[in-house]
């Protein structure tokens, strides 16, 4: 009687399982990147490794379509260098008052740090505006990336300035091989 019991419970169970609706599987929405910073300006701190080579400095940035300035600041604030850039070229001076021309900023910063990193692609990707070919291998909740593979480099990021969708990142590390760039901004302004 027992068993018979038992018998006709476990089949009620089971067909009241079998009868319970599947519920469509939830989909994530489809991403859209975010529309690139034409305009910006940061603070922050800057470490570039390559190798045996470090360099670390403060970082003033203002980002603009027509161009780019840098000033990068020893560990007490004293200046060590300003690149300027325009559709025509840029220009470095050096806190003794050498001045360096060069086509691009990237190619000042490169010289400045002797190192061969992506400064050209640090617009987009500080900002976390990826050009279409980059590889998004992992996002955060929000849809942001937190770690993309461009050009041969892995960017990570680490922290963003809050939690909206919308926040722009706060910690970046950028490397590929021997060569990394870790970029921590206290003040973003775009």
């Amino acid at each position: 009687m027992k068993r018979v019991f038992v018998l006709s419970l476990l089949t009620l169970l089971l067909g009241g399982c079998a009868s319970q609706p599947v519920p469509p599987a939830l989909s994530m929405p489809s991403i859209e990147p975010a529309p690139l910073l034409s305009r910006f300006e940061i603070d922050g701190r800057l470490q570039v490794k390559d190798g045996d080579k470090t360099a670390a400095v403060g970082v003033e940035w203002m980002h603009a379509e027509e161009g780019d300035e840098w000033l990068f600041s020893g560990p007490l604030g004293q200046g060590l260098a300003r690149i300027q850039s325009d559709p025509d070229g840029a220009r470095m001076t050096l806190a003794d008052g050498r001045r360096i021309e060069a086509l691009s900023a990237a190619e000042l910063a490169e010289h400045l740090f002797d190192v061969h990193a992506p400064f050209a692609q640090l617009p987009r990707w500080v900002s976390a505006r990826l050009p279409g070919g980059a590889d998004v291998r992992e996002r955060d909740g929000f849809g942001r990336p937190l770690r993309v593979v461009d050009q041969g480099w892995t960017i990570e990021y680490l922290e963003y300035t809050g939690d909206s969708p919308s926040d722009l990142p706060r910690k970046i590390d950028i490397h590929r091989g021997e060569t990394r760039l870790r970029l921590i901004i206290d003040t973003w302004n775009p």
